[in-house]
């Protein structure tokens, strides 16, 4: 919870709500292997140097990371229903329905206020956007060129397993897209590779 946000422009104290930031579920698993082949490691330690440079010194990284989705914001909205049947259930959300429209949001234009003194949340816990997940991988090879000078090639898969990550669905009632997820929060997987010398 965090009150650093008003309300109303006119309000004498900050509303205390959930952070646009919240996620409560965060699992994060790294993983690291050294492949044990090459010059000075358990397999291949006397290797020669011209097939150490092509076998050995490998390292091969994982990361995996699920979080919950952020709390919806739904503006200064006509509300009219009970804020518990806002949510659907795991099997009744897609993404052409996220979240119940029909709970009781004044959805018509012209009935829309100019101007007033908002009461509806900032934003509710149980109304979130979809989860999110990502698993990235690497590879690292450490080339020695001399005593003191090595170098590092490095390649990345970010989002290695090119799962759709959705943004969150609209939620301005007046919108013909209210309720839906149009937007995706990253495109897909992307390669990276880098070159490091040390010396």
């Amino acid at each position: 919870m965090q009150p650093t946000e008003f309300l109303n422009s006119g309000d004498p104290a900050p509303y205390e709500t959930l952070a646009g930031s919240d996620r409560p579920h965060v699992l994060s698993i790294t993983g690291l292997w050294e492949v044990p082949v090459g010059r000075g490691r358990r397999f291949g330690a006397a290797m020669p140097r011209v097939l150490d440079a092509v076998a050995g010194g490998w390292q091969f990284g994982a990361i995996f990371k699920h979080q919950a989705g952020q709390a919806l914001e739904f503006g200064d909205a006509i509300f009219t229903g009970d804020l518990k049947n806002i949510a659907l259930s795991g099997s009744a959300r897609s993404r052409e329905r996220w979240f119940n429209v029909d709970a009781g949001f004044n959805r018509i234009i012209a009935q829309q206020r100019a101007s007033n003194v908002r009461a509806f949340p900032l934003r509710f816990g149980h109304v979130r956007s979809a989860p999110q997940q990502r698993g990235d991988l690497s590879v690292k090879k450490n080339f020695r060129i001399t005593e003191k000078v090595t170098t590092e090639f490095r390649a990345e898969a970010i989002n290695a397993t090119n799962s759709a990550i959705f943004g969150p669905p609209n939620t301005t009632p007046t919108n013909s897209a209210f309720g839906r997820v149009t937007s995706l929060q990253w495109s897909g997987r992307q390669w990276q590779f880098a070159l490091k010398v040390r010396f």
